[in-house]
């Protein structure tokens, strides 16, 4: 049960990585991103305060609160959180506008309104119109400063100290750095969780139409598939496979008796039988209403009916238990072997024919021979 084993490991793994990205963790990512951006402002209201820009000292404070405010509604708002993420921009272009009105262009506030324009579309959003506006807003506002603040005598600050400027500078530098690479990250990671998603879906209908919904065996037609890539992998032309056909015993009887619900519990049961007792490389199917058909590569008639008993012990010591009553169950199978050349419909054939031969001699056992 190859497929089946693979799907499930890769299920395994996409569940563990979505941990990363459910609801609790994308909440943690908007915490960071705002802590983050509050810090940043504390940092400027202590720089301000130092500088004796009050107006920018103020306007930090005013920052703050929006950032803790923020912070507060990360934990109430689930469906449109992206929304809290557009007024942080919103705050940004203020800030950056209002700092280049007031100290020019040296310290180059106005790049974080340019950083804007690509991290607004690196954020997903359900209402995707909103990053056009934040981009028009911080174009708009880019090219009103460029156009009215030509003038240096403009600029209400001007400091003597051209280092202290240009240090400010460095230091918008890497605050810039540092929210376009998290920015980016987030982003990055929000790909991959789409990328596990795709991947699960993928795998998920994939085995919607190969697996049979009760069992969870292959179907018929995704057993066919099967019994092909065995014979084209085959070691040797003369390399032999074996393929057997299992028929529950009664089931009409079972159906009739205990129910359609307890039917299913057999068919569960011995379909668990085959999966957990087939050898590796070997494929089991639902061929048919109670009927089953298995295949194992490089083996023969032998190794077959060896299997097979396996399954009679198995059956033959397991008691259903419905209500008070109690019952059990039996099957009576017929195996075949073939090679790569053979037809493979010819093979299946045979099996099912040493199948009802061991319906009619009294069933509850393996028929190998013709």
């Amino acid at each position: 049960m190859g497929f089946r084993k693979s799907s499930e490991i890769l299920r395994d793994f996409v569940a563990d990585h979505q941990q990363l990205f459910d609801k609790t963790h994308e909440k943690m990512v908007y915490i960071i991103g705002f802590s983050g951006c509050l810090c940043i402002h504390i940092f400027y209201v202590l720089m301000f305060q130092m500088l004796h820009v009050k107006e920018l000292l103020y306007f930090n404070i005013a920052s703050i609160v929006i950032y803790i405010v923020l912070l507060i509604l990360t934990n109430f708002v689930i469906n449109e959180r992206n929304l809290l993420l557009y007024a942080a921009d919103l705050e940004i272009i203020a800030h950056a506008a209002y700092a280049t009105h007031l100290l020019g262009w040296t310290p180059d506030f106005a790049m974080f309104i340019l950083l804007l324009i690509p991290a607004t579309f690196l954020t997903q959003s359900q209402r995707f119109y909103i990053p056009f506006i934040v981009t028009f807003i911080a174009m708009f506002t880019y090219i009103h400063l460029k156009i009215h603040l030509v003038d240096e005598s403009n600029f209400k600050y001007h400091f003597d100290d051209e280092s202290f400027m240009k240090a400010l500078h460095m230091a918008n530098i890497f605050i810039a750095s540092f929210v376009l690479a998290f920015t980016s990250i987030a982003y990055m990671l929000h790909r991959e969780f789409m990328e596990f998603q795709l991947i699960d879906q993928r795998e998920t209908f994939k085995k919607l139409a190969s697996i049979d919904p009760l069992t969870n065996l292959y179907n018929r037609r995704a057993m066919n598939e099967n019994i092909r890539a065995i014979r084209r992998n085959s070691a040797t032309p003369q390399s032999k496979y074996v393929i057997g056909i299992g028929d529950i015993d009664n089931f009409k009887k079972i159906n009739d008796t205990y129910g359609h619900d307890t039917g299913d519990k057999v068919l569960v049961y011995i379909s668990n039988l085959l999966i957990s007792t087939i050898p590796d490389g070997g494929y089991a199917a639902r061929w048919g209403g109670e009927e089953f058909l298995f295949i194992i590569p490089e083996s023969n008639v032998d190794e077959g009916v060896a299997f097979t008993e396996k399954i009679h012990k198995s059956l033959r010591a397991h008691t259903f238990e419905i209500d008070d009553c109690m019952f059990g169950v039996t099957m009576t199978f017929g195996v075949s072997e073939g090679i790569p050349t053979d037809k493979i419909d010819s093979v299946i054939t045979h099996a099912d024919k040493r199948l009802y031969k061991g319906k009619n001699n009294g069933k509850n056992h393996t028929e190998s021979t013709d």
